[in-house]
């Protein structure tokens, strides 16, 4: 019997490529196990999106190296470094046996066959599309495009994914319904997603996107995530308003809102016109949440920056979001960029952004206490004896979590619940036997 461990990091897009390698090792009976001795193989999919990550990377690499045998485990490194910081740590780590280039399916597989199966084994013939679910959660994931081509001045996503390349609909649509089995949200994901289909199509193809998933596929919610500001359509709202399986749940990253500092980011709306889609947003969606990401200690970032960011956040109602620190990068690690840049100076001002944040943040979902909301089971925690899942306006692993007391009696795992509390971003809440599913997401 082989073993293999996955060790996937960054975020959701990358988990894709993860479940789609962990196809082809599972295509050849392959055990997974999580206990690194044991394996076999132990497969790392990288991210290098900041340093931070290859910091990250450089860290479990030691780990990894330390706790297995060369003569029972073959580290395999694959992902993002591939593209930024291959160089620097083929050298550094001559114990990992194998780097193959991101996305390269192919070149993983014939690894496998010459290296870790029988040499009997016949080839599979494998597609390299399906996935095997890697989360715990009653969601999955659909990547529709990879790569960007906003190139935002802090950002190596062009550089590391390369630009956007979207993926048919009809090719998505075969990939949706072939994991219905693992979840009953379906959450799309890509560096800009309203940029999807303009590679292939010549337009922004989400709205057919939308439509052809919400008829063709049996997930009782859809949510969108990555929904670049510069990029959204005004007229858009219809799509929330006309399709009933869309959240009006809209993650939407500003990430500033200063018109200086937003054209130093190489981006195009600042605090007027990202006020007004905010706002137009609320008026033709009101039940609409928003969700954001914001970035703080850009270069040059004054005061006064800062000030229109603060006041900026007490006109739109952010539900959920985060709050990071500038990242300086650098395509060529070598660049001493890294020595020079405030590190301490920078993570005290995003912590204390972040409690700012969340001040905003927890007043508005308090906000929600005595309301009944649609939620999703997803597990039961034995210490709390209560069941787990998320609300529709919590987007699954970033948003926090539900507290449920008990099943409804047909194990329905979409049910409606009565929240009776808030504590920092866990809800606490009460199940309504007697209330019809979806009745908690008014239009």
């Amino acid at each position: 019997m082989i073993k293999y461990t996955i060790i996937s990091l960054g975020c959701p897009k990358n988990l894709v490529d993860s479940e789609r390698f962990v196809t082809i090792m599972e295509s050849y009976g392959m055990i997974r196990t999580d206990v690194w001795e044991e394996a076999n193989i132990l497969l790392i999919n990288s991210c290098s999106f900041i340093f931070n990550a290859l910091e990250e990377l450089n860290c479990l690499l030691a780990d990894v190296i330390d706790a297995t045998e060369k003569d029972i485990t073959k580290i395999v490194v694959t992902g993002c470094v591939m593209n930024r910081g291959y160089e620097e740590l083929k050298d550094y780590y001559p114990e990992v046996d194998a780097w193959i280039p991101l996305k390269d399916f192919a070149a993983f597989e014939n690894y496998l066959r010459e290296n870790i199966l029988p040499s009997l084994e016949t080839p599979k013939r494998l597609s390299y599309t399906q996935r095997v679910h890697l989360e715990d959660g009653n969601y999955v994931y659909l990547r529709i495009a990879d790569g960007c081509n906003n190139k935002c001045s802090y950002c190596m996503i062009p550089y590391i994914r390369g630009k956007q390349v979207s993926e048919p609909i009809e090719t998505l649509i075969e990939e949706a319904k072939s994991m219905q089995e693992y979840g009953r949200e379906l959450i799309l994901i890509a560096q800009d997603t309203c940029s999807y289909g303009t590679d292939i199509y010549g337009k922004k193809a989400l709205p057919e996107l939308i439509e052809a998933l919400h008829k063709e596929t049996d997930y009782d919610w859809i949510r969108i995530l990555y929904l670049h500001p510069d990029n959204f359509e005004l007229r858009w709202t219809e799509l929330w308003q006309k399709f009933p399986k869309l959240l009006p749940y809209f993650d939407i990253p500003i990430q500033q809102v200063s018109p200086k500092i937003i054209k130093a980011m190489n981006r195009r709306k600042s605090y007027q016109e990202l006020k007004e889609l905010f706002f137009h947003i609320q008026k033709e969606i009101p039940n609409a949440v928003f969700r954001t990401t914001l970035m703080v200690d850009y270069p040059n970032e004054t005061k006064e920056d800062l000030e229109l960011l603060e006041k900026f956040l007490s006109e739109v109602p952010f539900l959920q979001g985060g709050v990071f620190a500038y990242s300086p990068e650098s395509k060529d690690l070598k660049d001493n960029i890294y020595d020079e840049f405030d590190w301490k100076k920078s993570k005290k001002l995003m912590f204390a952004w972040e409690d700012k944040f969340y001040q905003i943040r927890n007043q508005l979902l308090e906000k929600y206490v005595g309301t009944i909301q649609s939620a999703l089971i997803e597990d039961y925690d034995p210490y709390s004896e209560q069941y787990v899942g998320h609300l529709w306006f919590q987007a699954p692993e970033i948003d926090g979590c539900v507290y449920i007391d008990k099943l409804p009696a047909d194990n329905n795992s979409l049910v409606e619940v009565e929240i009776v509390d808030v504590i920092g971003n866990e809800v606490m809440s009460i199940f309504h036997s007697n209330i019809n599913s979806n009745k908690g997401i008014t239009k």
